[in-house]
């Protein structure tokens, strides 16, 4: 009888193990399911904020820290004034045109209208508005038709592309903070605008 009820308490031991052992196998598969479809739910986010953030322009996609050239003189007598309210009439990029923007920066210097070949490998910018004198290299003087090589960052791909001069403008050379009209994204310092681009709002 000993014998008997000690093989039925082992058995009984092995089964309620068997048993335990099976539910926390479970519930650590649903866990892992659950951790699961979180881990790749922030991975979609992510990507999703990621690609939010990649503006383009002429398209390149930008650089949000594209960093201020040196020795850029301010421009004190200008139409618009740094913290002026206006709108913008440039079209460089989707969502620019008509929107509301608050002028950041207004430096004495000229600008130019280029084309170059980005360094990525990417066909060819046309037209590209704009860069400023300090951010190009050239032999003799920088005029129309002049060859160039880009030293400005504005967009990934343009730091060391070879191009040429379009055309040039006077300035002052304006920096704006302005919400894009397309994404909602609140750009910081975009560079560059002329003065016929901006309206007084």
């Amino acid at each position: 009888m000993k014998a008997s009820k000690l093989l039925a308490t082992t058995s009984m031991a092995a089964l309620s193990l068997s048993l335990f052992g099976g539910v926390s196998a479970n519930a650590s598969m649903n866990n892992m399911h659950h951790a699961d479809k979180s881990s790749m739910k922030m991975m979609h986010n992510k990507g999703k904020n990621k690609s939010m953030h990649m503006m383009k322009m002429d398209g390149l996609v930008m650089n949000m820290n594209s960093a201020m050239p040196k020795g850029l003189k301010k421009d004190t007598h200008a139409k618009f004034h740094v913290g002026e309210k206006v709108i913008l009439k440039a079209d460089h990029m989707k969502g620019m045109k008509n929107a509301k923007a608050t002028v950041a920066g207004v430096y004495k210097t000229k600008l130019y209208k280029i084309d170059f070949k980005p360094t990525n490998g990417g066909k060819e910018v046309k037209n590209h508005k704009w860069v400023v004198a300090s951010e190009l290299s050239a032999k003799g003087a920088l005029k129309a038709g002049e060859s160039v090589t880009v030293k400005a960052d504005h967009m990934y791909g343009m730091k060391g592309a070879k191009g040429k001069i379009v055309s040039t403008n006077k300035g002052p050379a304006y920096t704006v903070n302005f919400k894009d009209k397309q994404t909602g994204m609140n750009i910081k310092n975009h560079k560059w605008l002329v003065q016929s681009e901006l309206e007084a709002e």
